[in-house]
């Protein structure tokens, strides 16, 4: 076979090959797929109001320990707060936690207690104490000192029948104030001439202070804010024109 019938047979075979190739493509050019996603929709969010700190119960919410976050708009309950509510938080102040509650906590009207609402003395009592009240004048009340929130002992002064005399005994030591007449805060200057005043007491206190409170006089003294840091200082008189202070522990 010479050269001439070579090349024939080769050209021959390539335009075969070829014929084939495009007749198991079916005679097309491969397209090149392109898949088209759609941009999805931005998230409509809204501003909520969340406590920046932790709130204890009975604590009044200060509106500088708030902040606003960005909430998902679609699907919010309606009970949360946000910043279009400017009568809400324009009255932040005035208000209590009902309930203790956490930092990024959203903060909503069922966990607060307004003035005037029923449970705004239940707010400010501790878990499982009781609030319950004297009429007092101002001699009885410290002269007028005795703020909500202060510390007092509670004393009882009545008749001892046996020597016909007055005698005062301590009933109650660090008692804590809830109210001054209607007052729950401390929202006044100097002195608070009061009619009747709200303390703590345990539910076992009860009983033995309505007692005293109508058969007796009790009397409110006003405690330190401050701590001695080694114990409590004491005055103990010794003889009626000599008085021992003691200071922690030492004479």
């Amino acid at each position: 076979m010479n050269a001439g019938r070579l090349i024939l047979l080769g050209i021959a075979l390539l335009a075969g090959g070829g014929a084939f190739f495009l007749v198991a493509s079916g005679g097309n050019t491969p397209e090149v797929i392109t898949q088209v996603i759609p941009q999805q929709d931005s998230m409509e969010t809204v501003r909520v109001l969340v406590a920046d700190k932790e709130f204890a119960r009975g604590e009044r919410i200060d509106p500088a320990a708030t902040k606003w976050v960005r909430w998902p708009k679609k699907g919010m309950p309606d009970y949360l707060i946000t910043d279009d509510n400017t009568d809400f938080y324009d009255t932040l102040s005035e208000t209590l936690a009902r309930t203790e509650l956490a930092a990024g906590e959203p903060i909503i009207e069922a966990k607060l207690v307004r003035p005037g609402n029923r449970g705004m003395m239940s707010a400010l009592l501790t878990p499982g104490m009781r609030a319950v009240t004297l009429d007092v004048s101002s001699r009885q009340a410290a002269a007028g000192f005795i703020l909500p929130g202060d510390k007092v002992d509670v004393y009882s002064t009545s008749n001892d029948q046996r020597n016909d005399a007055l005698s005062s005994n301590l009933m109650y030591s660090d008692v804590r104030v809830l109210a001054v007449d209607q007052a729950t805060e401390q929202d006044t200057e100097g002195a608070i001439i009061a009619r009747t005043i709200t303390v703590e007491l345990a539910p076992s206190q009860i009983a033995k202070f309505l007692t005293a409170r109508e058969d007796g006089t009790l009397n409110l003294v006003l405690r330190s804010v401050f701590r001695p840091e080694n114990g409590e200082e004491l005055l103990q008189e010794a003889e009626p024109a000599e008085v021992v202070v003691i200071r922690y522990g030492q004479s």
